[in-house]
């Protein structure tokens, strides 16, 4: 590309970043427009004081020997020159964010530039409107698309001193949007639950806290969840806290521990029923197979799309079921095992992929934790169907096979526990729950 094509494509991008603003301007919520009518306040305010002191000034300029002429017009006409320059510094404060240049300057010096040479463009800078300790950023990307920019993530941080809570493409993905904190923020490294975090919404649950505010996963739409990570990065304590919340809310729970069910003791098992041998998971999941079927012919005959318009409509309380494993790889893994043995497991494999393709219309719910959900653990089928992945602490390979990506272990402390990186790329610190309180 030549120097003149370059020259002729960053002036066509500036002069729409301009017409961009301006049509914005008026559209700006309250945490950008107070602090700018308190400044044309001040400058309201100052044309009362020029005017008032203009005779003044007038005669000085009478006085002073030597005087510029441009200056000895700024005197004689003082209040006519305030309005026009300030005046004009109040449109380009309208129209052009504080920090622009040296923002675009910060991301040009990491790299963040089109094949132009060009910088993302600062639309607009602001505070967000439901949680003041959050600063919204908006830039024209200038055909930056959004993966570079995640590329980037902590030379980004670096440029801008912030700590980047979210990214995301804005309207038409010709723009990328930062919820960014102050760098010194930090998530808190224990978060304990209490019961007035609970959800009043049908089966919304709630995962943690993060930079921006609580995280949740609403199971009727988002039906299945897997939660991975590295020994001792939390994936149990997450779990226990998501069925505390399903058995508030009145689900009917099991749980499969191949660990021997340590991590459950009496006080979940009366609760849930508890599978920690294959013949018995096997049967569990025969008869969620067979109350999948039950309830399809259900709300078939009722003419209902889903379990909550069934109960709504015809006043029933058809109870949502949720399964969950505490490390599914010791179900479903077939090293070393016997013929009779793999197709046990497989037949396993095959009901938790029914329900994983058809349980979210009739309220049945998969919950799977695991250290290394890889394709000889999960397959293809049943990892398609989980939309709602969570990741801990990870290395690059690990966060690559939970998230398809390697954001996990850029984003995670190393010694962090409880702190995760949701599937779309927010980063919280997970509630942790006092099982003497359940």
């Amino acid at each position: 590309m030549t120097r003149d094509e370059k020259f002729n494509i960053r002036k066509d991008l500036e002069l729409r970043a301009v017409l961009d603003s301006m049509g914005k301007a008026v559209l700006r919520n309250k945490a950008d427009t107070v602090p700018k009518l308190a400044l044309t306040g001040f400058y309201l305010l100052g044309a009362l004081y020029v005017w008032s002191r203009s005779r003044g000034l007038s005669a000085a300029a009478d006085s002073i020997e030597l005087l510029s002429p441009i200056m000895e017009y700024a005197m004689r006409h003082s209040v006519r020159a305030y309005l026009t320059v300030g005046g004009i510094l109040l449109l380009v404060l309208a129209f052009y964010p504080l920090g622009r240049k040296w923002t675009e300057e910060s991301l040009k010096s990491i790299g963040l530039i089109n094949k132009a040479g060009m910088a993302p463009t600062l639309i607009r800078k602001k505070t967000d409107v439901e949680n003041s300790n959050v600063t919204v950023w908006t830039f024209r990307n200038n055909s930056i698309p959004l993966k570079t920019w995640e590329d980037k993530r902590a030379e980004i941080e670096t440029a801008l001193g912030v700590t980047i809570a979210r990214m995301t493409y804005g309207k038409g993905n010709q723009r990328v949007i930062l919820y960014t904190i102050l760098a010194e923020s930090a998530l808190p490294d224990l978060l304990p639950w209490q019961d007035n975090y609970l959800s009043s919404k049908s089966f919304v649950l709630m995962l943690g806290q993060s930079y921006t505010g609580p995280v949740s996963v609403n199971l009727a739409d988002i039906p299945h969840i897997l939660i991975g990570g590295s020994t001792g990065s939390g994936k149990t304590v997450l779990l226990k806290v998501l069925i505390h919340q399903v058995l508030e809310k009145g689900a009917e729970v099991a749980i499969a521990d191949f660990k021997g069910g340590v991590d459950f003791p009496t006080a979940w098992r009366e609760r849930c029923r508890l599978c920690c041998d294959e013949e018995a998971l096997l049967g569990l999941l025969d008869s969620y197979v067979a109350e999948l079927k039950a309830r399809k012919e259900l709300l078939q005959k009722a003419g209902q799309p889903h379990i909550d318009a069934y109960n709504k409509a015809d006043d029933k309380d058809l109870p949502r079921l949720i399964f969950a494993c505490d490390e599914i790889a010791e179900v479903l893994d077939k090293t070393g095992l016997t013929k009779e043995q793999k197709e046990r497991i497989g037949q396993i494999e095959s009901r938790l992929s029914m329900i994983a393709r058809q349980g979210r219309a009739f309220g049945i719910h998969l919950i799977l934790a695991t250290q290394r959900p890889d394709a000889n653990i999960l397959s293809g089928q049943i990892r398609n169907n989980i939309n709602c992945r969570v990741c801990g602490r990870a290395d690059n390979v690990l966060s690559q096979i939970i998230l398809d990506n390697t954001n996990a272990a850029d984003q995670i402390p190393k010694d962090a526990k409880g702190r995760f990186l949701l599937h779309d790329g927010t980063v919280f610190q997970g509630y942790w729950l006092d099982e003497g309180s359940v």
